[in-house]
């Protein structure tokens, strides 16, 4: 597709698609004649206005519509459809996949953590290219999401990563939250696959006899599990038996535990496809930004994890750091989870719990004065956040909802570093 799409009047360029999205603080329609103004072609709306400009595209929905066309397009050409859902790890594992599979076929994967009914539509409208191998990572806000989802783009290949407790403040229980990350496979092309994680019981269920199961995880009873891993200069050594054989890989920086088992489903899939593993091409990969992010600061070392928080993730970090040798003080700097509801504070209390047996000191950021835990200090204001930043010879974990902006106060003090 040779026209590009945008969704925010103010990035519009000349001969722009105007796609008018109905949003809960705004309505793109009352921007679509600015729009025009900054040179768009065309506009699709559901709203009958007075435009300066006749060229619309009028339709009943306005997101139906982007998700019909978009996904009509990748179905003619993308045979093989592969779709990432779980609570985390959904970027990570889509990235490396990405690059696992480009050594063979030509993958197109969507940008950046776009993975909603508007960023997936809107990502294959302005950078498809008919490529024959698609990724797409699948994300959960709202009832039904992931199943929007299988409806429009009919996965052959899903992949569920984990159930953790993200989004417990709408969906109340992890069971709940299985129930619509198994969602993927409602409209999934079948015969079809799905790689589970093999250790979380809510995802060992019976499923459909034309859906084949591989697992993935720590139990040996699974099809891929990891074995053991450590670091060495700056990197990790990982050692995985996949399909009855064991591997030892090494990949570039820091990688937790977590994002070991991110990549373990990734290269599960990769190898079903045949995919050759070439070491030297695999160290090639980086992880996205803001993931687990070791870098020096003056004489401490800071490791930015803020993009996103789960108490799941914390505990799988925790785990790495054992792994690690430290002659520093342990800092913990943390802020809240966020959209976890009722059951908040019994959930930051257990993360708590779990840091004291490693970190010597542990702050939390609560500008909004929510908590109240015993044995550790609070952070109210970016200047205390710097200070804490500021401690010579440490090593420091940041830890954070990304809503929170705590990983924008350690980006701060790295491009501001003298």
């Amino acid at each position: 597709m040779n026209n590009h799409y945008e969704i925010d009047s103010r990035s519009v360029k000349e001969g722009d698609i105007f796609i008018a999205i109905k949003g809960e603080h705004s309505n793109g329609h009352d921007f679509v004649n600015d729009a025009f103004n900054k040179g768009a072609n065309s506009a699709i709306v559901e709203e009958k206005r007075n435009y300066i400009k006749n060229n619309i595209i009028l339709v009943d929905n306005v997101i139906n519509y982007i998700n019909d066309i978009a996904s009509k397009n990748l179905k003619k050409y993308s045979k093989i459809r592969i779709g990432i859902t779980g609570s985390n790890g959904k970027t990570t594992t889509k990235f490396f996949l990405f690059h696992l599979l480009s050594y063979g076929f030509n993958v197109f994967t969507t940008e950046k953590n776009y993975n909603t009914e508007i960023g997936i539509p809107l990502s294959i409208l302005n950078n498809y290219k008919n490529q024959p191998v698609s990724i797409l990572e699948m994300g959960l806000r709202k009832e039904n999401d992931i199943k929007y989802l299988s409806k429009y783009y009919n996965p052959n290949v899903s992949i569920i990563l984990n159930i953790g407790s993200s989004h417990l403040e709408f969906f109340k229980t992890r069971e709940k939250i299985a129930e619509e990350k198994l969602k993927i496979l409602s409209y999934a092309e079948k015969p079809g696959i799905v790689f589970i994680n093999g250790d979380e019981p809510l995802l060992n269920i019976k499923y459909p006899s034309d859906i084949k199961v591989f697992k993935f995880g720590e139990k040996k009873e699974n099809d891929g599990y990891l074995i053991d891993f450590e670091y060495l200069n700056g990197n990790t050594r990982v050692f995985y038996n996949i399909y009855g054989e064991n591997l030892m890989l090494t990949f570039t920086g820091i990688w937790n535990k977590g994002q070991l088992m991110d990549a373990l489903a990734a290269l599960m899939v990769s190898l079903y496809f045949e995919i050759p593993l070439d070491p030297f091409y695999i160290s090639g990969f980086k992880l996205p930004e803001k993931r687990f992010k070791l870098k020096q600061f003056k004489d401490s070392i800071i490791i930015n994890d803020a993009y996103n928080a789960s108490k799941e993730a914390f505990l799988a970090a925790f785990e790495s750091f054992k792994k690690m040798d430290f002659d520093n003080k342990k800092i913990l700097l943390m802020a809240e989870v966020l959209e976890i509801g009722e059951q908040s504070y019994e959930y930051h209390q257990e993360i708590i719990e779990k840091a004291k047996d490693f970190f010597d000191e542990i702050y939390f950021y609560d500008p909004q004065k929510k908590f109240d835990f015993k044995d550790i200090k609070f952070l109210r204001d970016k200047n205390e956040v710097f200070r804490i930043l500021n401690i010579p010879k440490a090593f420091i974990y940041v830890k954070g909802s990304n809503g929170t902006g705590l990983w924008k106060f350690v980006e701060e003090i790295f491009n501001n570093k003298d």
